[in-house]
């Protein structure tokens, strides 16, 4: 099983049948906000390839994270836990600059005493309503 796989369980996903890695973007950030890591999909979707998005902070893809600690302590902060339960809808801003809406997921990882984030981005593509 995947990294991806694992973290999309652990984040309530319980419906294997539901995990389709291809649509999810996937980020391994360090304490500090960096992308150290991306799956192929992902990059894909974000107009870049995954070397060209490491050295990046977060908040390049993801404007709003800017505004808000990543981490509260060892963790991840609370309030951005609570969002992404919540299905909150964070802007995405891709490489070539097209933005779409995305469901964020945060997971946290211990990596060699070195703490590292993965946040999930599924993108939201909403269906035309009549009003």
């Amino acid at each position: 099983m995947s990294i991806t796989s694992k973290a999309l369980l652990r984040n309530n996903f319980t419906a294997k049948a539901e995990i389709n890695e291809s649509e999810y973007v996937v980020l391994i950030l360090s304490e500090d906000g960096i992308i150290r890591d991306c799956n192929k999909a992902g990059a894909d979707l974000l107009g870049g390839w995954p070397k060209n998005l490491p050295k990046l902070h977060v908040s390049r893809l993801l404007p709003k994270l800017a505004e808000i600690d990543l981490l509260k302590g060892e963790q991840a902060n609370p309030y951005l836990r609570f969002l992404s339960r919540i299905g909150h809808h964070f802007e995405v801003v891709s490489m070539s600059g097209v933005h779409f809406a995305g469901k964020l997921f945060f997971s946290d990882v211990k990596d060699c005493g070195s703490h590292r984030m993965i946040i999930m981005i599924y993108p939201v593509y909403q269906e035309h309503t009549l009003h």
